[in-house]
């Protein structure tokens, strides 16, 4: 498998042209475009603009890039709907059209969390602008005849501390010693980002076809994560003093009401390829040895 990355500037697709490897993958950018990566915009270019810089044959396009903030999407429906719906569709069509399978990411957001460990056949049912523009572009995909792949994503994760990723987010309030609010009614299936990407890479090495949940195998509240991620630094550094605060999420002013439940079913996935999901144990014990274990001069975070 061969593969361009689309929004390889980004959480997500960063991590999946990194694990591709340059001679299994091109990647593009917009606004942060440069360091090897093509320039693409996708309300300016179309896919065609592309092809005279690839190189070889390609049997997949992973489409990581859009407006992705739901407050965003809330504020200016038609604005990302060019980018999230027009743009990616257009994009799609022109992807098929050249023979290859596109590798469309969307998100849990397609249901309203009336509740969880939702299955890949049931009915979407989006309650928010971003979910209704991601389960927009699902319902086109469907439609097609050609092979296409739909990934759901949950939350997704990593202990980097510069990046959005809500583990990073709380590493650094745990350093500067902020308190922290969680919503304990806000339940998802949070994953390592490596484990999405490697879980996507192997869904299209293998030339399967459909819709996947992308997730983490167990459904966490924000809350509980939080209050995992703190454990596990105060295991290694009991001086370390972190308050989680409980809160419900309509406590939070959103422009939308978020869903709440939206974690999601991963059988589907498990039966699909043999590719191991870590736990968010394993995780936040992982992120706690590497930023609070102590070197000689004293421990990172101490108060």
């Amino acid at each position: 498998m061969r593969a361009i990355v689309l929004g390889a500037s980004g959480f997500v697709g960063r991590t999946i042209l990194a694990q591709l490897g340059p001679d299994r993958a091109i990647g593009t950018g917009h606004l942060h475009a440069g360091s090897g990566l093509l320039r693409f915009d996708a309300l300016e270019h179309s896919f065609n603009d592309l092809k005279p810089a690839l190189r070889g044959d390609f049997s997949h396009v992973f489409v990581a890039h859009g407006a992705i903030n739901p407050e965003q999407c809330a504020r200016d429906p038609a604005g990302t709907a060019k980018v999230n719906v027009e743009s990616i569709t257009r994009l799609l069509s022109d992807v098929i059209a050249a023979g290859m399978t596109p590798v469309f990411l969307s998100t849990d957001y397609v249901f309203d969390g009336s509740r969880g460990l939702r299955r890949e056949d049931e009915v979407q049912s989006p309650s928010t602008e971003y979910g209704r523009q991601k389960a927009a572009v699902e319902q086109w995909l469907q439609s097609r005849p050609e092979p296409w792949l739909i990934a759901r994503l949950s939350k997704v994760v990593s202990g980097h501390r510069n990046i959005h990723s809500v583990l990073g987010q709380w590493v650094n309030d745990v350093c500067d010693g902020k308190p922290m609010r969680s919503a304990t009614d806000q339940i998802f299936s949070p994953l390592h980002v490596d484990d999405v990407a490697g879980a996507l890479i192997k869904l299209a090495s293998q030339g399967l076809s459909g819709i996947y949940h992308v997730a983490g195998p167990e459904p966490l509240s924000r809350y509980d994560l939080n209050k995992l991620l703190v454990g596990c630094i105060q295991a290694v550094d009991p001086a370390v003093t972190a308050p989680v605060e409980p809160c419900n999420l309509r406590d939070i002013g959103f422009i939308e009401p978020r869903p709440l439940n939206t974690s999601l079913s991963v059988e589907k996935l498990g039966r699909a390829v043999d590719y191991p999901l870590r736990p968010m144990a394993d995780i936040c014990r992982e992120i706690a040895e590497a930023e609070f274990r102590a070197p000689s001069n004293g421990a990172l975070g101490r108060n």
